[in-house]
């Protein structure tokens, strides 16, 4: 019931978000249910024909039930319903995740450079937050966190493209379900873009005033 709520408030929260700032295009037809084998065009999927569309197409079970953040070394999961996973969201400009999080895991810092995102806590609790940019329009926050610990059925909102983060602080399982207004908002986790991406080590040396032994270690556990 808690995950019936959530959505039918994500929803609601959605359509209203959307008129005030949408990230993907406005659709031109009812739906356009994505014909994923076909390939990526420029802006989504192509079109399954509209006669071919099921109830099915348009309900979609995969963030029913918690994960197991046990499987990853962060002790934080999340389940995508981007386009690739549903694809009814296809031109509809909005997806959803769900994360689960054991006591002390984290889903590390992170952006989505392509959409605004809402968290909603189902279960337990959560320390998140977002940092500015270090040079915005406005000097007085620069680089300034916005965090706070979110309780079961608070709610929390990252602007679009900031880096940010999710921390378990609490003694039980903390899950939330989190709206995007893209269908495909893209995901860059700042660890594994830095360390696991082949980038120079004297480059993260320099960067993070870290040794070669330190930069190697990390590396090679993101490289592997």
């Amino acid at each position: 019931m808690m995950l019936l709520a959530a959505m039918i408030l994500a929803a609601g929260l959605m359509s209203a978000f959307h008129i005030v700032y949408a990230a993907d295009p406005d659709p031109l037809q009812e739906f356009c249910i994505a014909d994923l084998a076909a390939g990526p065009v420029s802006n989504g999927f192509p079109c399954k024909l509209p006669a071919l569309a099921t109830t099915e197409d348009f309900a979609y079970s995969g963030l029913a039930k918690p994960a197991d953040p046990s499987r990853v070394s962060t002790g934080g999961v999340g389940t995508l319903a981007f386009v690739k996973e549903w694809p009814a969201l296809n031109t509809q400009g909005l997806s959803l995740l769900r994360l689960d999080i054991n006591p002390g895991g984290i889903i590390s810092p992170h952006t989505h450079n392509l959409a605004t995102e809402i968290l909603y806590v189902l279960e337990g609790e959560m320390y998140t937050g977002f940092v500015t940019n270090n040079f915005g329009n406005d000097p007085t926050i620069s680089n300034k966190l916005y965090a706070k610990v979110v309780k079961k059925g608070e709610a929390f909102i990252f602007p679009r493209g900031l880096l940010h983060f999710q921390l378990n602080k609490g003694k039980v399982l903390a899950s939330s379900l989190n709206v995007l207004n893209s269908q495909n908002p893209g995901i860059q986790l700042m660890p594994s873009a830095l360390f696991g991406s082949g980038i120079d080590r004297e480059m993260l040396e320099k960067s993070f005033f870290m040794n070669a032994t330190q930069v190697a270690a990390l590396k090679n556990f993101f490289e592997e």
